[in-house]
């Protein structure tokens, strides 16, 4: 018998996935919610993601996201929900998924891309006013063909504040990388709030939840809802992983006061956490999906440009120790990643972004997991070590110039 010092660790692992309540409705989702915003480009056959779909609900999943943008990357906006809704229609006929008992998430975007719209081009900035708010929810009902919403999401803030890559506020849009649409006055909100409770009151949406937000955001968004009496927003949508946790540190907060939950994307950080980019040292990573999509198809390495952050030199030197501490753990470094954002207290479920089937039952696996403390504390140490790498606060050509490799630079 091993002795404790010598004892291997192990992480209990349960037979079925949590139904959790989602936030303040009555939706019981499931702790991971089946992302889609490759579909369409990474993966460029509709097939592609009808079996990732089917494995999708028959491991239990029941909540699905999606976008009028998506797919990412290139081929942007429309295809990804026209994909989901031939998917839902011929499921649906066949018995296969009952749609009562899905939840389907999508979003509208500030820039147009992907509504469609006959007289207002996508990449156009807009500030969320009625008539393109509603149009785009129509038309993601259309796409996919779900006769209701029940959550719809406004991608990202109309207003000059900064985007995904830092935390750092600037006035005018210096660190958004996206254009927009005003300075976020009260008159902004208003404007916001009143095209979504128009929605409720057309019957289209049953709840609302925002994305790329942050604390002053959420709390005059939340304030106006009371204010002009629209049902408040009950989620909110940001990039959080162990690479990541930004989240918590004011937006949260707000996020917390006005009862609304975190449903994160971005948990393995663009796939870095799965620990593929570590394609010689510990090849058996890169390996697990080769036969499908070998590492040159992979987002860092076919698109090197898209959502960089991820796959700095920062967070690939923080990613090696995540993906030493779940072999120590024995388990996957990309289970080690998920089950992590599952338990913490903000999030009630997260965003899995998978391309291959064997990924989704990698990923749905995660949310088995029920991880000791003393492993959720050695994850706390990595991050007080690197202090949220895949973000860069004061200055960005420092902070992408350090020594290392990114993940677009194959190891040599």
């Amino acid at each position: 018998m091993a002795s404790p010092a010598t004892a291997a660790k192990t992480v209990p692992r349960r037979a079925a996935l949590k139904l959790v309540k989602f936030g303040t409705t009555d939706m019981m989702v499931t702790q991971v919610c089946g992302g889609t915003m490759t579909w369409g480009s990474f993966n460029d056959k509709e097939e592609d993601a009808f079996e990732q779909l089917d494995k999708l609900v028959e491991l239990g999943v029941n909540f699905l996201d999606t976008a009028e943008l998506y797919p990412v990357g290139w081929n942007y906006g429309a295809t990804t929900e026209k994909w989901l809704g031939n998917w839902l229609e011929t499921r649906v006929a066949a018995g296969k998924v009952d749609r009562s008992k899905l939840y389907i998430a999508t979003k509208v975007n500030g820039s147009g891309v992907g509504a469609e719209h006959p007289t207002r081009p996508g990449g156009t900035a807009h500030g969320y006013d009625s008539e393109i708010v509603m149009w785009s929810c129509k038309k993601s009902i259309e796409r996919m063909k779900c006769d209701y919403i029940d959550l719809f999401q406004i991608h990202w803030p109309s207003r000059d504040v900064q985007m995904m890559s830092t935390p750092t506020f600037a006035p005018e849009g210096v660190n958004r990388g996206m254009p927009f649409f005003d300075k976020g006055t009260p008159a902004d909100f208003e404007r916001t709030v009143v095209s979504i409770k128009e929605l409720f009151d057309a019957g289209l949406i049953k709840h609302w939840g925002v994305s790329n937000e942050n604390a002053f955001g959420i709390t005059m968004l939340c304030s106006t809802c009371l204010k002009l009496g629209c049902p408040l927003p009950v989620s909110c949508q940001n990039d959080f992983s162990i690479l990541n946790q930004t989240y918590e540190e004011d937006t949260y907060e707000a996020a917390y006061r006005f009862g609304m939950v975190g449903l994160p994307y971005g948990p393995l950080a663009g796939g870095t956490l799965t620990g593929k980019y570590f394609e010689k040292s510990k090849p058996e990573y890169a390996a697990k999906d080769a036969a499908v999509r070998p590492l040159d198809q992979c987002r860092h390495r076919v698109k090197a440009d898209f959502q960089p952050r991820y796959g700095e030199k920062l967070p690939m030197e923080a990613t090696l120790a995540v993906v030493e501490l779940a072999e120590a753990w024995g388990i996957t470094p990309a289970e080690l990643a998920i089950a992590w954002a599952i338990a913490r207290p903000c999030n009630a479920s997260v965003i899995i972004g998978t391309t291959t089937v064997r990924q989704v039952e990698e990923c749905v696996a995660a949310a088995l997991l029920d991880l000791p403390e003393e492993l959720v504390a050695e994850v706390a140490k990595i991050h007080e070590k690197y202090r949220n790498p895949c973000v860069f606060y004061a200055d960005k050509n420092a902070w992408a110039g350090v020594d290392g490799r990114t993940a677009a630079t194959p190891e040599a």
